[in-house]
């Protein structure tokens, strides 16, 4: 009987072109149901999530198995979920996000071990894969990082049942539904499902009281934000642009700005070989002669899920530190060990995929925009700016075809207007006409409705259409609005931007 936990890295399934040419085309689709067929698909590209989009989508035919090989990852990971909770009980699990063909399928767990049900999730799929669930999947297990969690899974009772291939536990696989709060209950019921109990509020993590402790967290995120950007820059680009910011800036907010930006050099660099280390750790290669850097570089071209694994083992980690310094918060409450906490923190997310690194990003896009009442200061909405614009500069890197990173990276331009918006108005300040027209162009690209947001999400008639199509039609888009047809040129064009918007936060008004 056919196993979808087999282990495809030590029993590789070859599938010749012509074969995969017809199961694209549905001529001869594999048999033996739904599972059988989504899981042979996958194995078909190697067991790897990008190569599946690559391969399965950009044809009204191809994305059917696309759409399949969702609901696959979806009905395996939420089984794993439900033996998580009953493994590690009780535990809070929360996914946010859409569902479409391009998504990701990212998980937070909260609780008294939820570091280590990371680590147990993660341990498990590697086991039974061979890879990490972020190759595979485009999955992600994270633990809770600055914000307490506010909802839960509704996932149905684990039964340890055998209603898998191969009579492995998956318990149900039914689609999860959200639990409500029921108020002054203080529990969580799900609709036709036993309650939970109990399901206490959960916390956010220390919160220093003194002024000096709260300088002390304002400066460490500010410097957390800065180091995305810095992740996606070379050194010269990044030295280039601190020339250009200091250089807009009035001489007595320049020390102090270097400062932070140097700072945010350094606990890159620090990142860069912790990470670096571990890969050489995993890999049992020996080290040329190279910077951290081009060591990483190397595996991420010649073997990115060794570094994916580096990653994860580095996060829970440093998570594990996190959790320690606020258990001694916990008995003795300080606001060293406040700032402590939530210094530890933002390391520990640089090295999770698809993270944000700064609490300013978290309660920007995670609080702030989902109308959850919750509180963004001025130095927080500059925090989330720095980091969309770090996103943007991600997917500018990533995507070799401009059109192609024009539209993947749409997501991130109305959440950088937004912020800049923000954090100007919060500072008193503006911008000068040319640069807040091109903001405002920006926040227009990116909006929920504009064609570029549409074509990343595969809505209407963008819905299967083959990329390099969407390429065209975004390029034009820039093309129309900005005057700009290439990838480096709204590169440059964004961090001279980013430059007179940190200028102008940072320097306050005249």
């Amino acid at each position: 009987m056919f196993d979808p936990l087999q282990n495809t890295a030590a029993t590789p399934q070859r599938i010749s072109r012509t074969r995969r040419a017809d199961m694209v085309s549905g001529r001869h689709g594999p048999a033996g149901g739904p599972t059988v067929a989504a899981r042979q698909y996958l194995a078909a590209v190697g067991d790897d999530w990008s190569a599946a989009k690559l391969e399965y989508y950009g044809s009204p035919e191809a994305k059917e198995i696309m759409w399949s090989l969702v609901h696959f990852r979806k009905w395996y990971v939420d089984a794993k979920l439900l033996e998580l909770r009953a493994t590690f009980s009780p535990l809070r699990i929360r996914s946010v996000g859409s569902v479409t063909l391009t998504s990701d399928y990212d998980i937070t767990v909260s609780g008294p071990e939820d570091v280590a049900a990371v680590e147990w999730f993660n341990d498990t799929f590697r086991r039974d894969w061979g890879k990490e669930s972020a190759t595979v999947f485009d999955t992600n297990l994270y633990v809770k990082d600055f914000m307490p969690e506010r909802s839960n899974f509704g996932l149905p009772a684990y039964t340890g049942s055998t209603d898998a291939p191969g009579g492995r536990r998956w318990g149900s696989a039914d689609r999860p539904r959200t639990w409500r709060r029921e108020a002054g209950a203080g529990e969580w019921d799900p609709a036709t499902k036993p309650r939970l109990r109990p399901e206490p509020e959960d916390t956010e993590i220390g919160r220093p009281a003194g002024v000096q402790g709260r300088a002390a967290v304002e400066f460490d995120q500010d410097v957390a934000a800065l180091t995305k950007q810095r992740k996606y820059m070379t050194q010269d680009e990044w030295d280039g642009y601190l020339r250009d910011l200091v250089r807009r800036m009035t001489p007595g907010k320049r020390g102090t700005a270097t400062i932070r930006y140097r700072m945010a050099d350094g606990v890159h660099t620090r990142a860069v070989a912790d990470l670096a280390a571990q890969v050489a750790q995993e890999s049992g290669s020996g080290r040329l002669r190279c910077s951290d850097q081009e060591f990483l570089d190397s595996f991420e071209h010649s073997a990115p899920d060794v570094v994916v694994r580096a990653r994860n083992k580095v996060y829970t980690r440093l998570a594990r530190q996190v959790r320690a310094t606020q258990a001694a918060y916990a008995g003795s409450p300080t606001d060293e060990l406040a700032v402590l906490a939530r210094e530890q923190t933002s390391y520990a997310l640089w090295h999770a995929m698809e993270a944000y690194h700064s609490e300013g990003a978290v309660r920007h896009v995670v609080g702030g925009q989902a109308g959850s009442g919750i509180s963004v200061s001025a130095a927080q909405y500059l925090q989330s700016f720095n980091e969309q614009l770090g996103d943007l500069l991600k997917d500018m890197t990533h995507y070799q075809e401009s059109g192609e990173a024009f539209y993947q990276s749409s997501k991130y331009l109305m959440r950088m207007a937004d912020a800049a918006k923000r954090a100007l108005d919060a500072s008193n300040t503006c911008l000068g006409d040319e640069d807040l027209a091109l903001l405002e162009q920006l926040h227009e690209l990116g909006h929920d409705e504009h064609v570029l947001i549409r074509m990343r999400k595969n809505k209407d008639r963008f819905d299967g259409m083959p990329v390099a199509e969407k390429s065209r039609i975004a390029t034009g888009e820039y093309g129309h609005a900005l005057a700009i047809r290439d990838k480096d040129a709204l590169r440059r064009r964004v961090l001279e931007l980013g430059a007179e918007i940190n200028a102008r936060v940072r320097t306050g008004p005249a």
